[in-house]
């Protein structure tokens, strides 16, 4: 069944267009990239992210702010070219169901990606990893620290899994540190909440 794209200003949940999982990124509006998904199946893989994960964080929480959301190669183009880019396009699941310039999937492990902030929360997301853990049914998060943007994703698997991040403070660079899913996800999150 060929699903129909649409349009970027309707809405892909209670509380999110597909503009606004489609647009967050700075590199994105700044530099004027194009990002337009071109396959059907990354429009219902961020749907089903805003519908289980966003709206339930929002009604939780109040308003987010979405600082990274669907990347397509054109934009995984421009990020390579900023001093620290982060971005592992062919796991981060932020490319979606995309497909590279030789049509096999950019990232195999499918789904969709966004990172975000909770605006009444911004210096709080240790409490907001946890409740995620405790109450929501995820693939991935990348917990880079309590005043730092939660990377979250919404796939096939499912694994409930979480990664902590270490930031080196003089160079920006990121490296994995502590790792678990499922209960002991959330013994390790409470750690660092409590």
């Amino acid at each position: 069944m060929k699903l129909i794209k649409p349009a970027l200003n309707a809405q892909a949940s209670r509380h999110f267009n597909y503009q606004d999982l489609i647009e967050c990124s700075d590199t994105a509006r700044l530099g004027k990239v194009i990002n337009i998904p071109l396959q059907d199946q990354t429009f219902d893989a961020l749907q089903q992210l805003a519908v289980h994960l966003l709206d339930p964080i929002v009604d939780r929480f109040g308003p987010i702010t979405l600082t990274y959301g669907f990347c397509s190669p054109q934009l995984s183009r421009a990020i390579t070219h900023n001093d620290n880019p982060h971005i592992a396009p062919n796991i981060d699941q932020h490319a979606c169901h995309e497909l590279n310039s030789k049509g096999k999937l950019i990232c195999t492990r499918l789904g969709a990606a966004v990172d975000f902030e909770v605006d009444s929360m911004a210096d709080k997301m240790a409490e907001v990893i946890v409740w995620i853990a405790e109450h929501l049914e995820f693939d991935r998060i990348y917990y880079y620290g309590k005043s730092r943007p939660l990377h979250i994703s919404y796939g096939p698997e499912m694994n409930q899994f979480v990664q902590l991040m270490n930031t080196d403070q003089i160079s920006g660079r990121r490296t994995p540190g502590n790792r678990a899913s499922g209960n002991d996800a959330i013994t390790m999150l409470r750690r660092l909440h409590y």
